[in-house]
């Protein structure tokens, strides 16, 4: 397994000392997709836009819709959220994740494989920050069968590299619309290194999602070890609570006129207890094709980053664990990343 980030050069001001962490808004895409390792099954794409808002001792209050969205966290068992002394951004996100099963070709509903699925969704996350640790509300609604369109993306896609047209689109979910909340916690149990030279971090992650599109927890911990490491929290496939790529703090190279480039080696090992899963599970509210799913999911990765200047480019191979019990393998697709801060 390999994870390959590569930053492009930033045509920002030369004055980069003069940035600071209020300053830097982000913008990051997301393509993932099991044709990069030779396949075509399963989780079989990933689209994301996400965009971040600089740093501030507050939730900015002239983004929006963030002004309906934020009261409701008031509401919640999350008074840290509203710490004065914790640093604060929010991110709006936009993405289509795609799911086939392994024989795209077959018209016939295939029972014991995976069906066909597709989902289309908004998202909208608050991150509440200091030095050491992050912690993440993320709200997201969206649209699972037909009115998600990943029949005629993955269609239209398959036409232009003019692969084999998926044949068995009449046999997927029904519509549904998704509502959906996440808590993330991410912590660096180990930080060596004040950001220049060389450095070694441990981020340990957990958290969990309620909805009717995914219920589940999540366990994790992510190691890097390198010469002038981002302070970031590290990078993670497409899934809610993982799409801010944001610059924090004078210890990251992307505010440094001196420090602009980077290089580390980066291995991440992820468990997941899984309670629903619509697109194993099936439909909420209507019969629909449906798998016996496993309860407990792995994501394994590794690899080498690169960073200079403001903007990263990633490509990640990742491995998951089987996710149903009739699934043969388990599911490889590479991950391409690019983000900017402006």
């Amino acid at each position: 397994m390999a994870v390959l980030y590569v930053a492009l050069p930033c045509f920002a001001s030369a004055d980069i000392a003069a940035d600071t962490a209020e300053e830097l808004t982000t913008f990051s895409f997301y393509l993932e997709n099991d044709y990069f390792v030779g396949d075509d099954s399963q989780y079989t794409n990933g689209l994301k836009f996400a965009w971040s808002s600089p740093v501030h001792t507050g939730y900015p209050k002239e983004v929006w819709p963030h002004r309906w969205f934020y009261p409701v966290i008031r509401i919640l068992p999350f008074d840290d959220f509203l710490d004065s002394a914790m640093e604060k951004n929010i991110t709006l996100s936009f993405g289509q994740n795609i799911y086939t099963p392994e024989d795209i070709k077959e018209t016939d509903l295939i029972e014991d494989d995976r069906p066909y699925a597709g989902i289309t969704y908004l998202s909208m996350g608050f991150h509440s920050r200091l030095e050491s640790q992050m912690k993440t509300l993320e709200f997201y609604v969206g649209l699972v069968g037909p009115q998600s369109y990943a029949e005629e993306c993955q269609q239209a896609v398959h036409k232009i590299v003019k692969d084999i047209e998926p044949a068995g689109w009449d046999n997927q979910l029904k519509n549904e619309p998704v509502l959906g909340i996440v808590y993330e916690h991410k912590m660096k149990i180990i930080q060596l290194g004040d950001g220049t030279g060389f450095g070694i971090d441990g981020i340990f992650n957990n958290g969990m999602g309620l909805g009717n599109a995914n219920t589940y927890y999540n366990l994790g911990i992510n190691l890097r070890f390198g010469y002038n490491i981002p302070n970031d929290f590290g990078n993670f496939p497409i899934r809610p609570a993982t799409s801010m790529n944001t610059a924090f703090g004078s210890r990251d190279p992307r505010y440094s006129i001196k420090h602009k480039f980077g290089i580390y080696l980066f291995a991440s090992a992820e468990g997941q207890a899984v309670l629903r899963n619509i697109f194993l599970d099936g439909n909420t509210f209507t019969d629909s094709h449906s798998v016996e799913k496993k309860l407990l999911v792995a994501d394994l990765a590794a690899g080498i980053g690169i960073l200079a200047g403001k903007a990263q480019l990633c490509f990640a191979y990742v491995i998951r664990s089987t996710e149903f019990e009739t699934q043969k393998d388990p599911q490889e697709f590479g991950s391409l990343s690019f983000s900017i801060s402006y």
